[in-house]
């Protein structure tokens, strides 16, 4: 039996089988995708949407998100993440409050509260005060009679639509006392229980809680008003990403050790917000996808835009956009190619 000079097949075989070498050109392709594309009418809201490809993308090898731009500030307080609305008890009555939906920073929010627990009993006499050293807020009454922060109620949110789903049962951001830095239980106004605020001037008693007859002691926690730091976007069919469910009251019930408690495929990307401005480039991505086998055809992508808890992104009209890069194998005949670079393009 005969072989050729590197043995790879019989000579004497009038069809002898050549080793087939399969050569692939990498082919990149960037689609730019703005929220505005999509059909209005099939899908209102910018957190969830689908659209069609201008062409269909063949034998894909790997996805990536290259480059997003969100709008500059989000909702941190919004009826759709349930983080509106507080209960409590003055005087043998229950009041349920809500604060005006949007973004506050910390004398805002207490001056908001301040005004709505007035407004709902119909006479000035709580205060909110916000202790900028200890980063808590403190609930106070000037009356003769003593209050409650009934924090241990859940509070219905029939004004959600995309959100529909309560979140009362998480341990985090279950509702605004949690942004508050409140636990859900209820809280006891103590007489005379004034805190000793040293950093405020002396002379300055309008500063602090000094006029107060009761007083709520927050917790420990301080307050969380800042908003979320990342964006889970989910592409159908495509994510990559695993995750931990948020540990819930359910849990504790159900098992013993928190196991089984986590998602695989969940998310195609982890984008992070920042506190200066939401365009985040592929430095900042780190969510390359590859597919082994390539996939064969795409040629249309159905996106969804949430926090880790599950919550839809409220982005309250404003619109947004981001890039995606295909990367496809394409066949080709292979061919040695000398090329020379001028010597200007190598400076």
């Amino acid at each position: 039996m005969s072989y050729n000079v590197n043995g790879s097949y019989n000579v004497n075989n009038p069809k002898p089988l050549i080793n087939r070498e399969q050569n692939y050109v990498l082919e990149r392709k960037l689609v730019s995708i703005h929220s505005e594309d999509r059909d209005i009418t099939k899908y209102p809201y910018q957190n969830h949407f689908a659209i069609t490809l201008p062409q269909p993308l063949l034998n894909v090898q790997s996805l990536r998100l290259v480059q997003t731009t969100f709008p500059i500030s989000f909702y941190v307080f919004s009826n759709e993440y349930q983080n509106t609305k507080f209960r409590f008890t003055y005087n043998n009555m229950s009041y349920c409050v809500q604060i005006q939906e949007g973004s506050y920073i910390a004398c805002q929010l207490a001056t908001e509260l301040t005004n709505i627990m007035n407004n709902a009993v119909g006479s000035v006499i709580f205060t909110v005060f916000y202790d900028v050293v200890g980063i808590r807020f403190w609930f106070g009454c000037t009356g003769s009679i003593g209050f409650t922060l009934d924090f241990d109620c859940k509070i219905e949110y029939p004004e959600a639509i995309c959100n529909t789903s309560t979140i009362w049962f998480q341990y985090a951001k279950w509702g605004l006392p949690y942004y508050l830095g409140y636990l859900k239980k209820q809280y006891v106004a103590e007489a005379g229980n004034i805190p000793l605020i040293n950093y405020l001037p002396a002379s300055s008693s309008s500063s602090g809680p000094d006029d107060v007859t009761y007083m709520v002691t927050p917790e420990k926690n301080v307050i969380n008003i800042d908003g979320e730091r990342d964006i889970y976007m989910e592409v159908d069919k495509y994510n990559s990403y695993d995750e931990i469910y948020p540990y819930t009251e359910s849990d504790k019930s159900s098992y013993s050790n928190n196991d089984n408690t986590g998602r695989i495929n969940s998310a195609f990307v982890k984008i992070p917000v920042t506190l200066t401005g939401q365009d985040s480039r592929n430095m900042m991505l780190i969510n390359f996808v590859q597919y082994e086998p390539p996939i064969e055809r795409i040629s249309k992508l159905c996106f969804k835009l949430r926090y880790h808890d599950g919550r839809l992104v409220d982005f309250r009209g404003l619109e947004f956009n981001f890039t995606i890069e295909f990367n496809m194998l394409r066949n080709e005949i292979l061919r040695s190619k000398n090329v020379r670079v001028p010597v200007m393009l190598q400076l």
